[in-house]
């Protein structure tokens, strides 16, 4: 997915109630605009003319206009804020299925960028939709206004033609580099946050190894680089924020003082010269927020860009690879225990990823050794009931991982699995993957970490309750072995790997679910 694909993601699905609240925000635009018209018509034709009856003719009909904008607008921004809502959602179930669908703590992808993805770029990215709304809005009254004060005067419309071309050229640049510079930022806040954490999460090791000076040190270090991207984002934000409140007021002071200057000549009536003083304050509000809506769009570049590096496939689970004859085809029987005993390791994890990324998430599911292991309860980190964690502890074995956990002092299985033994993290990434009941379940190497004992048991009862499920294990272990439908050797063919189907047409579809 790319930038431009993830932000049409947000706005697509949305278009109904996009275009709903548009057309309410065009129409409170254009009646917020057309309010100085109805007051040059109350001055001109009703008190320079002395005329009751234009006066409340024309100022009911103000009265009648002016109830029109609050209740557009209302309407349009609740559409808005409500599609908002609902692509945050959308955006964070995206994240969360990525982060489930293997389970594993990406190289390049840290604790601190996952926090910083779902608790504010996933806002920043829905924002499209608000920006669209309101930028359309803004952009419509700020043409209408253009267009108002050129039926006045020529002049007082090229003027305001002449720092719409000048804000351009004087903005355009500046959004550039800022856009850089948020990059730049955002990378140093996860870098930081992330730190913050891991040094946390090892506090009491970093001082019983008196490293703890150290990392503190280091942490310093990190958050002075912080500081200093903080400056640099705020000194470049801060020229586009004095043009956002300096550039319209350069507006309204033209249009006034070329509008005094015409009215006392005579080719403008003081009607035209109070609705031109009107549009001129519209035009304040209106193109400020056009600078705004700018500013926003960059952001939202930049957090597109993260939740799309966030949501890549990752190296250790590369892409779908294409047959070749370099690629050696590994047959796979559906419904089967296939146990493949590779030359090296390595290639048979990257032809198990490439296989489980052909495949949908709730079809197919990889299990590697280095799964990641999130905080929780036993129950939350299996992803089941509290009353299926025995059971489903019992398939690897796994007794005494519930009884360790239940008499520590927090009950709960801490991040990375740090409060279990390397053999206990091994079988509960196992176990949860087993609890998912997926149709295809790959494991890459699953008991390296356990005894011959403990090994034997899983084996048989991982079979057991996988029946008629297909279960493909990578391993050199003769236990294995021992318990599988189907081996496939590959010690004396080192190199790259490819999975197939025995019988292609009775496999899952690539990308779907299980037939």
């Amino acid at each position: 997915m790319t930038r431009a694909g993830l932000i049409r993601a947000v706005i697509a699905p949305r278009w109904l109630p996009l275009v709903l609240a548009v057309a309410l925000l065009a129409v409170a635009a254009a009646v917020h605009m057309a309010i100085p018209w109805f007051l040059g018509r109350i001055i001109d034709e009703g008190l320079l003319q002395r005329d009751a009856g234009a006066v409340l003719r024309w100022g009911v009909a103000l009265a009648a206009v002016s109830l029109v904008n609050p209740l557009a607008y209302t309407l349009g921004h609740r559409l808005l804020a409500l599609a908002e809502a609902d692509a945050r959602r959308d955006i964070n179930l995206r994240v969360n299925d990525r982060a489930a669908r293997g389970g594993r703590a990406a190289p390049g992808r840290s604790v601190g960028e996952t926090v910083n993805v779902v608790t504010g770029d996933n806002e920043t990215v829905a924002s499209a939709l608000s920006t669209v709304g309101h930028g359309s809005m803004n952009l419509l009254a700020f043409t209408l206004g253009v267009v108002l004060v050129w039926t006045i005067n020529m002049w007082l419309g090229l003027a305001i033609a002449v720092g719409v071309l000048a804000t351009t050229m004087i903005a355009g640049p500046l959004l550039g580099r800022l856009e850089e510079r948020w990059n730049r930022y955002r990378h140093t806040l996860a870098t930081t946050t992330d730190m913050a954490a891991d040094t946390m999460k090892g506090l009491r090791v970093l001082r019983g190894l008196g490293g703890e000076q150290r990392f503190l040190d280091r942490y310093r270090r990190q958050s002075h680089a912080l500081v200093a991207d903080s400056y640099a984002l705020s000194n470049h934000s801060s020229w586009i924020q004095a043009l956002q409140q300096a550039i319209p007021f350069v507006y309204m002071t033209a249009v006034i003082w070329l509008g005094a200057r015409l009215a006392l000549d005579g080719q403008i009536t003081v009607g035209e010269l109070g609705a031109a003083f009107g549009y001129a304050t519209g035009l304040v509000m209106y193109s400020g927020s056009l600078l705004g809506n700018a500013h926003s769009i960059v952001s939202i570049r930049v957090a597109a860009d993260r939740i799309v590096r966030h949501l890549a496939p990752t190296p250790a689970t590369p892409a779908p690879r294409p047959a070749t004859p370099d690629l050696r085809s590994v047959p796979v029987a559906r419904g089967k225990l296939t146990v493949l005993v590779p030359a090296r390791m390595a290639d048979a994890g990257e032809a198990m990823a490439a296989f489980a990324e052909d495949h949908a998430a709730s079809s197919a599911l990889l299990v590697a050794d280095d799964d990641y292991l999130f905080a929780g309860t036993l129950a939350e980190v299996l992803n089941v009931t509290p009353g299926a964690v025995d059971e489903t502890l019992a398939v690897v074995s796994g007794g005494d991982i519930g009884t360790s956990i239940r008499v520590s002092e927090h009950q709960t299985v801490l991040d990375r699995g740090l409060n279990l033994s390397g053999g206990q993290r091994q079988r509960l990434a196992v176990a949860r993957g087993i609890a998912r009941n997926t149709a295809v379940l790959l494991l890459n190497d699953p008991t390296s970490a356990v005894d011959a004992a403990t090994e034997m048991e899983i084996a048989q009862r991982i079979k057991q309750a996988r029946s008629g499920s297909t279960t493909i294990v990578a391993t050199r272990s003769l236990i294995w072995r021992s318990h599988a439908d189907a081996v496939v050797d590959l010690r004396g063919d080192p190199g790259p790997l490819a999975l197939r189907w025995v019988d292609p047409a009775a496999a899952p579809t690539p990308g779907g679910d299980d037939a």
